[in-house]
């Protein structure tokens, strides 16, 4: 299996990379300790954007502007989503440990986090421009929708497994407590955290849940890994 991003991307998004982190050999129930590091980066969060409009902050609005692009204007990028919510004293509850990580990582270096389960998907992963004719499930629903034409999305065959970038993940291919094996993905656009944030990630999730990891950038001159 491989992990894509077409060439066409980059024409358009030519500063992109997408790290990731390919998860075996995983116990995803394990209890993990990790409240005190999450209230701790939440609340430098709360400090350092006291005083900030977000929609001014560059990471937000670099995303903002990336989701213009392809005519979306009423989503927001996950990262957005989380700093509102510790902003707004309504943090993200316990999911499962994988998630749990990758949403303190994703707060910590304020980029977008996401994971996919890859005994849910049987071809390789691509993120690029939808043809308008995939079909995606979103977290939480059974209705069956059609993206539209243009949307960026992560998709194997006809199957989009996150639509918007980072925006809505879908309901197949969620992490669960019984995940097994998993991909990780992080998304960079500006000049931001993404080394940082994917070597924590990664060493994260090897100390607390005891499985094997390895870790690719996907850039302009490596667009497409074996995982």
């Amino acid at each position: 299996m491989k992990f894509k991003i077409e060439k066409k991307m980059f024409e358009k998004y030519p500063n992109l990379k997408v790290g990731i982190i390919v998860v075996n050999n995983l116990d995803n129930n394990i209890n993990i300790d990790i409240e005190d590091y999450i209230n701790n980066v939440s609340k430098e969060k709360i400090e350092k954007f006291k005083d900030v409009e977000l929609a001014s902050y560059n990471v937000i609005k670099s995303w903002r502007e990336i989701y213009k692009s392809f005519g979306e204007k009423k989503a927001r990028s996950s990262v957005e989503a989380l700093i509102r919510r510790t902003l707004n004293q309504n943090p993200v509850k316990s999911i499962n440990p994988l998630v749990d990580i990758y949403n303190l990582i994703s707060l910590k270096y304020e980029v977008p986090c996401g994971g996919e389960d890859l005994d849910k998907i049987n071809d390789d992963i691509i993120l690029g421009f939808a043809e308008g004719c995939e079909e995606f499930i979103s977290l939480g629903e059974d209705e069956v929708q059609i993206v539209n034409k243009d949307e960026v999305v992560y998709k194997f065959n006809n199957t989009v497994i996150c639509r918007n970038f980072n925006y809505r993940e879908s309901d197949l291919t969620k992490l669960t407590n019984d995940t097994k094996r998993a991909v990780l993905v992080i998304e960079s656009i500006c000049d931001d955290n993404l080394d940082s944030a994917l070597e924590e990630l990664e060493q994260l999730v090897k100390d607390k849940l005891n499985c094997d990891t390895n870790k690719k950038i996907l850039d302009v001159n490596n667009f497409e890994v074996e995982i």
